[in-house]
């Protein structure tokens, strides 16, 4: 299982954060000693919140461009 702490700043991803969870746009764009930023997307609209970098990720499913994550 993957963490926060392994997401790279300015990078979007496609998370999971449970198995059951649905597929969420996350960009990382600011790190603390122990939190990170993200900006998250539902297709609506634009989101951000914090997450602790040892919160767990279900599954990493893909890392995208910046071109394809906007």
């Amino acid at each position: 299982m993957s963490t926060f702490a392994e997401l790279e700043e300015d990078v979007y991803y496609l998370i999971k954060e449970t198995e059951d969870d649905e597929l969420m746009l996350v960009k990382p764009v600011m790190f603390t000693g122990r939190c990170v930023l993200l900006v998250g997307n539902d297709g609506d609209s634009e989101y951000t919140f914090w997450k602790k970098l040892d919160d767990s990720i279900a599954e990493i499913v893909e890392e995208l461009t910046g071109e394809e994550g906007e």
